[in-house]
């Protein structure tokens, strides 16, 4: 039995689909855990329109890379303190997470990446350009994976994967499409999972 919803905040910079996904799946009776917050380093983000339309609080934290600076770090320390924030989704997050959020969320933030780990995972390896290596590569077989943010790209433990088949006429284009419908199905299962995990903890 669910004794209370855990606190989860969602990092996006994209569309937002994925964190769509995450939201809907956290107004059914078995969730256990509640959508409080959104993250984004893009003010033009899809997933801004996806907090409007959710009455989710959204924060933007702007960035112009990959990296981090001290005070784009603080701001994000002093969200998730003020959200109350107690476990974490990158859902299409292009910016590397500092230490000191993963010093304080261990074990805690999850990540979906869109093939099977380790495979076409490390720094650079995100959308279209994992599908393209994939097809270029001649695989029959990919997926998604969700797993443990550490400080390393995509180097967590993995929680799940799901497998598709890659056809002969794949573009990147479909097979991100493909691998999209699969994320949008078991991510919000695993984050459920750990959510009940971390309740039984306390």
């Amino acid at each position: 039995m669910i004794t209370r919803k855990i606190r989860l905040a969602i990092m996006a910079s994209g569309k937002g689909s994925n964190a769509e996904a995450i939201i809907k799946f956290s107004f059914e009776n078995n969730a256990a855990f509640e959508v409080v917050g959104i993250i984004t380093n893009n003010p033009k983000a899809g997933v801004v329109d996806i907090a409007k339309k959710y009455s989710i609080r959204c924060e933007c934290i702007p960035s112009d890379g990959m990296t981090n600076n001290i005070e784009s770090t603080i701001s994000l320390m002093q969200i998730v303190e003020t959200m109350g924030i107690e476990m974490i989704a990158l859902a299409g997050y292009l910016r590397m997470i500092p230490n000191e959020l993963i010093n304080k969320f261990p074990n805690k933030i999850y990540n979906i990446h869109p093939s099977l780990l380790p495979k076409y995972g490390g720094k650079g390896m995100y959308g279209i350009h994992v599908h393209k290596k994939v097809i270029e590569n001649r695989e029959q077989i990919s997926g998604s994976s969700v797993h443990i943010v550490e400080s390393e790209y995509d180097s967590g433990k993995i929680l799940c994967q799901s497998l598709v088949c890659v056809e002969e006429s794949e573009t990147p284009t479909t097979l991100s499409e493909k691998i999209l419908q699969t994320e949008h199905i078991i991510y919000p299962l695993v984050l459920n999972e750990q959510a009940k995990q971390i309740i039984c903890g306390l």
